[in-house]
């Protein structure tokens, strides 16, 4: 094998290198990104319930209602953080495809480019 074949062929396996790790960045940045803002959606969840909640407590005629009111507010936030969870796992697990995606590509042309040299 001469030298130039050589080199074409650890070109060739840098640019795939670096073109994966591009991909893979992207798909993390993007991933960091959704994540905080399924985040900061959470924390404005959480404050607007803290904020209902004090206003009903103000306006309770009773004990009766503020606790009635108390386990409604509570009941609402919980299904909301469960639907917030819902969703960052879904995200979670629309990189994790991504990703496999990526590393299965890469390994199959790594794969591809063995076959072929053992071949020769």
């Amino acid at each position: 094998m001469d030298s130039k074949k050589i080199a074409d062929q650890v070109t060739d396996a840098t640019r795939s290198v670096l073109e994966n790790m591009m991909r893979l960045q992207e798909i993390n940045d993007r991933t960091v990104q959704q994540l905080a803002q399924k985040q900061f959606e959470a924390a404005g969840d959480y404050m607007s319930t803290g904020v209902k909640r004090l206003k009903m407590m103000s306006e309770a005629k009773d004990m009766k209602e503020a606790l009635s009111n108390q386990a409604d507010l509570a009941s609402e936030l919980s299904e909301k953080m469960l639907s917030h969870a819902k969703q960052s796992l879904d995200v979670l697990n629309s990189s994790k495809a991504e990703l496999n995606s990526v590393v299965e590509k890469s390994l199959s042309r790594f794969f591809e480019m063995a076959k072929v040299e053992k071949d020769k």
